[in-house]
């Protein structure tokens, strides 16, 4: 999938249609990448409660290793309902970006 993850979120909702979309964004929030406007700060980083996990894990993933998990992991957030972590959003956000 590399950097194009999101337009093929894209294609893939639009080739089949239904509540495919709606879904696939509401886990991934692909549609607003595309249109290029600006992500949510991550609360982890300036809440004072906080655990500050996205500087921690900036350390140890790269954006081709958060793609690639959750090309293995996206069935199971789409099906249980779960939300793609912030910090992992902001950092495929930012290497499509780049």
């Amino acid at each position: 999938m590399g950097k194009h993850f999101m337009a093929e979120l894209d294609r893939m909702a639009n080739r089949y249609g239904g509540m495919l979309p709606e879904v696939l964004d509401n886990t991934f929030q692909y549609q607003s990448k595309l249109n290029n406007e600006s992500m949510a700060t991550n609360v982890g980083s300036d809440n004072s409660h906080g655990t500050k996990a996205p500087e921690k894990v900036a350390k140890y993933y790269s954006a081709r290793t958060v793609r690639r998990a959750l090309e293995y992991l996206s069935i199971d957030y789409i099906s249980l309902g779960l939300e793609i972590p912030t910090w992992a959003r902001e950092m495929l956000h930012n290497d499509v970006m780049e």
